[in-house]
């Protein structure tokens, strides 16, 4: 039958990286850990890594499959024994989102700390793209994550708590100053600045402006550096796609471009662990998101 223990020593070979790393972790010897896995694998029926002479193991594609789930069945088991035993000692709690979100929720979370001093937040704020950070919350890496998204289905289980409006920015000599009306195709037709593809926020400006009919002809800038990027706007050199409340509320000197079409609004969602229904704490922060 299959045991923790082998449960365990397999999600901990993949998170340290290798059969070696595992076991100088866990004060082991290599063949240990290795009978542990041979095992785990008799007993589910495939091969979980790919072994190679000179090579690390890498997961197969079953084996990233039965660490998501066996991630997912530790994380409960954890959740499990602190509600029989109660919370004995400080616990962390990992919340991921954006920083921007992080400017409109400080009051909710520095409530929600006065209020619970056993638990210590800690806060992770370079989010990775939505598909990879659903997955850490079903493994029980992530507590609570709160994201941007263009569609509402995209993360299943997850709840809208609010959103953002983009908008087009220029700096008040641009041709697109006092425009009024402005087509996407009429937009795309001005040299652009936008985030590196590298940023998850990236993939949300593009999607808006697809929407809209608006392909940037000519991105004279990629970079992530807001300095940077509204020097170069406030220069009249590009257009800038940023959340309205940013820039409205805390950058002055600006003018917002008035579209023919206005870009879609983003959501904001919220992702909590599946076991979080039984989780006080994690309740009452999923609580003070949602307002």
């Amino acid at each position: 039958m299959l045991t923790i223990r082998q449960m365990i020593i397999f999600a901990a070979v993949v998170r340290h990286g290798s059969f070696r790393a595992c076991a100088e972790q866990a004060g082991l010897t290599q063949v240990v850990v290795s009978a542990h896995i041979r095992e785990l694998e008799s007993r589910l029926g495939v091969s979980l890594f790919e072994r190679r002479p000179g090579h690390a193991a890498a997961l197969t594609t079953k084996g990233q499959h039965a660490f998501e789930r066996i991630s997912a069945i530790l994380a409960d088991l954890n959740d499990l024994q602190r509600e029989l035993t109660g919370e004995q000692t400080r616990r962390t709690l990992n919340l991921t989102t954006y920083g921007f979100i992080m400017l409109k929720l400080q009051d909710r979370i520095d409530a929600f700390e006065d209020a619970r001093p056993q638990i210590e937040l800690h806060i992770r704020l370079d989010p990775p793209d939505n598909r990879t950070l659903a997955m850490q919350v079903h493994r029980g890496e992530v507590d609570l994550a709160c994201f941007y998204t263009m569609d509402q289905d995209e993360v299943p289980g997850s709840v809208h708590v609010g959103h953002e409006q983009l908008a087009i920015y220029v700096g008040p000599d641009h041709p697109l100053a006092n425009a009024k009306g402005v087509t996407g195709a009429e937009l795309g037709g001005h040299p652009a600045i936008m985030l590196r593809h590298e940023n998850p926020q990236r993939r949300l400006t593009d999607l808006a402006l697809d929407r809209i009919g608006a392909v940037p002809g000519k991105i004279i800038l990629e970079t992530d550096a807001l300095a940077l990027m509204l020097n170069n706007v406030r220069r009249n050199r590009a257009w800038i796609c940023l959340f309205q409340d940013s820039v409205d509320d805390m950058i002055p000197g600006l003018v917002r471009v008035d579209l023919a079409t206005p870009l879609p609004p983003v959501e904001i969602r919220l992702l909590s662990r599946p076991s979080a229904r039984h989780d006080p704490n994690l309740i009452a922060l999923r609580d003070s998101f949602c307002g």
